[in-house]
């Protein structure tokens, strides 16, 4: 006879959302069980995505870093690649991110399982191990089994030649060649590992730009320094299709319309039907065209909890679903589908729970960064977006050209920042920051400041009163911020 376990809350999946949900609920006194179907928390961010992605990519930056050396006068070759080495190091540090989160879940009396969750009812919970069957039961249930890559109609992913993000992180051996279907974070990430490598990419996108949730300043930066890194690419594409040879080789076929290509030629083919095919042969194709949530098992359903067209879970603000009682979060919510966004909406999910006072994620203040070649960071609204919004007014968008930045010129990169202001329905004498958008180096590590002056509607006269130290990247906010203020200093 099956006994059951009593809980305060029971949270499905532990990834980034589950697991912050689960320490905070454990911190406020609630007891938490955390059911996991893999060995380990963390989710695909940690093991699969976020974390070895950017331990791959802090390699390919150390690549870079000894080409400019030559422009110091150092000469530093790269001799080889040992590709064991690279694996070991990136499963280092997933190793001991993977153990300190063990502990910290231990340490608050996290109670973990291992096995697949299937909710019976709102309250119960059936938890398959390898070696049992468990009940669980909680007053309230937590739903963050997060997503999987999403894959083209007509061509699944083979593990062979056509690759998902997971599969490609995996790859024992540098590709000599590939063809990389989507040009988001994900795929631009892969573009930049490899092309420091020396593999021939050819990037192939269906929006009328590269990495098209930027805005078109940024994605022109991002595409022009891909095309100096020796990337082709495409957009406007449609695949036609994707074969696997039996020497583990694709032919990638596919047709441009009102593209703009590697080369920079933007000429217009005509419609879809008329566009003549174009054929590439690679080692591997990698598809990389967003990710689906994992909501097809039949229990949702049957508790009840209502989805999307999409797929996505249906919640209020502070991720309440259609059933009294079950929450959801991160990827299998409607919104941004980042790692930092579902750490937010843990703590929401479980403040709420607890009954303590909290405010909801707003997703215009949560920055999105892209560790391309060229980083990207972004946070708030775009001019477009802000001049629809009926509560703005007076819409601006000021820019400042990094390279007037003496650590840009450093470098050797390039790059801008964007400041959106305006003023507000609530304070309409005051210019306030809206939005910001950043394409450079060390982009990433300004996304925090940023938020904060986006998110706390931070006028704009403060914001560029604030000093920034010289000579560092932070300037380049600095700078456009006094643009935005009407008092440039270090630009025309």
């Amino acid at each position: 006879m099956t006994s059951t376990q009593h809980f305060d809350i029971a949270i499905i999946g532990a990834g980034p959302g589950g697991y912050s949900t689960a320490l905070r609920a454990a911190e406020l006194g609630k007891s938490v069980a955390l059911i996991e179907k893999s060995d380990v928390p963390g989710g695909v961010c940690l093991h699969e995505g976020c974390v070895p992605s950017k331990a791959l990519l802090t390699a390919a930056r150390a690549i870079r870093d000894s080409k400019h050396a030559e422009v110091m006068g150092l000469s530093m070759p790269l001799q080889s690649i040992d590709i064991g080495a690279l694996i070991d190091y990136k499963e280092s540090v997933v190793n001991q991110m993977t153990k300190g989160l063990e502990s910290l879940l231990r340490k608050r009396k996290v109670t973990q399982f291992t096995g697949e969750a299937t909710m019976v009812d709102a309250h119960r919970l059936s938890v398959a191990t390898a070696a049992e069957t468990l009940e669980i039961e909680a007053t309230d249930v937590v739903i963050a089994t997060g997503s999987h890559p999403r894959q083209l109609p007509h061509a699944p992913f083979t593990k062979k030649a056509i690759l998902s993000s997971q599969d490609a992180l995996n790859l024992k051996q540098i590709p000599q060649s590939i063809v990389i279907v989507g040009s988001g974070a994900i795929g631009l990430e892969f573009a930049t590992l490899w092309s420091s490598t020396g593999t021939k990419i050819t990037l192939l996108e269906s929006a009328d730009r590269l990495l098209p949730s930027a805005t078109p300043r940024v994605s022109a930066t991002v595409a022009r320094n891909l095309k100096r890194a020796g990337v082709t690419y495409a957009t406007g594409v449609s695949i036609d299709s994707l074969d696997e040879g039996d020497n583990q080789v694709v032919t990638v076929r596919y047709h441009e319309s009102n593209s703009n290509n590697g080369s920079g030629n933007g000429s217009d083919t005509g419609s879809a039907e008329e566009a003549p095919v174009t054929s590439v042969t690679a080692q591997f194709a990698l598809v990389a065209i967003g990710r689906e949530p994992n909501t097809t098992a039949d229990w949702f359903a049957k508790v009840g909890i209502d989805l999307d067209s999409r797929g996505l879970v249906v919640t209020d603000p502070y991720g309440r679903t259609s059933v009294p009682g079950v929450w959801a979060l991160g990827d299998i919510t409607p919104g941004k589908q980042l790692a930092h966004r579902a750490f937010a909406q843990g703590l929401v999910v479980a403040e709420s729970i607890a009954g303590v006072p909290t405010k909801p994620v707003d997703d215009h203040n949560v920055p999105a960064v892209t560790f391309a070649l060229t980083e990207v960071g972004s946070v708030g609204y775009t001019l477009d977006e802000a001049r629809n919004e009926s509560t703005f007014h007076e819409v601006t968008e000021s820019t400042f050209p990094m390279l007037g930045n003496a650590r840009v010129v450093m470098s050797g990169e390039s790059g801008s920042v964007s400041i959106v202001s305006g003023m507000t329905d609530e304070n309409p004498e005051v210019r306030v920051v809206l939005g910001v958008h950043m394409a450079g180096p060390e982009v990433s590590e300004l996304a925090a400041e940023a938020e904060q002056l986006v998110g706390n509607r931070i006028p704009v006269s403060d914001a560029a009163r604030l000093v920034h130290p010289h000579p560092t990247f932070s300037e380049t906010l600095g700078e456009a911020l006094l643009i935005a203020d009407g008092r440039p200093l270090h630009s025309r």
